[in-house]
């Protein structure tokens, strides 16, 4: 069987006794972050998604479990996150994506393409303004001359 790594974000650190006995109990073996908020765990499964599986039934009670991350992206370039929710958030998720007939996963993963674009778009205008305030007082040449100056300097 495969093996499939993915990153455990937790609600808060661990300390080493912590990580040792959910590891003991899971038998899963984990690698953690300096901060101990982060960790690595390497799971033989047959796909990602019973990788992630076998994470929440093992360690879902040993752990302040946040989200499980795929730490690599699949054939599409996307990754696979497990966020757990509230049962009045799931059911509340259900609904919108059954009113825009879809499925849940579908609908979510529709709604933070849409944030990141209008993230996006909102930085580029920021953007813009900040360039229209740059070369009301600046000329052209002057901000590139620096901007290439302070490239230089990185």
């Amino acid at each position: 069987m495969p093996l499939h790594a993915i990153e455990i974000v937790l609600s808060r650190a661990v300390d080493a006794l912590e990580l040792r006995a959910a590891q003991q109990q899971s038998r899963l073996p984990l690698a953690a972050s300096d901060d101990g908020e982060r960790l690595v765990v390497l799971v033989s499964a047959k796909d990602e998604r019973r990788a992630v599986r076998k994470i929440w039934k093992r360690l879902g009670y040993a752990l302040p479990v946040d989200v499980l991350c795929a730490v690599f992206p699949d054939h599409d370039g996307k990754y696979l996150m497990s966020i757990p929710m509230e049962p009045d958030t799931e059911q509340r998720l259900r609904g919108l994506a059954a009113d825009a007939g879809q499925v849940p996963e579908e609908y979510l993963q529709t709604a933070i393409a849409q944030a990141l674009a209008r993230d996006r778009s909102a930085r580029r205008t920021r953007l813009a303004c900040a360039l229209r305030e740059l070369f009301r007082e600046f000329t052209p040449e002057e901000v590139t001359a620096e901007a290439a100056q302070r490239i230089n300097r990185v």
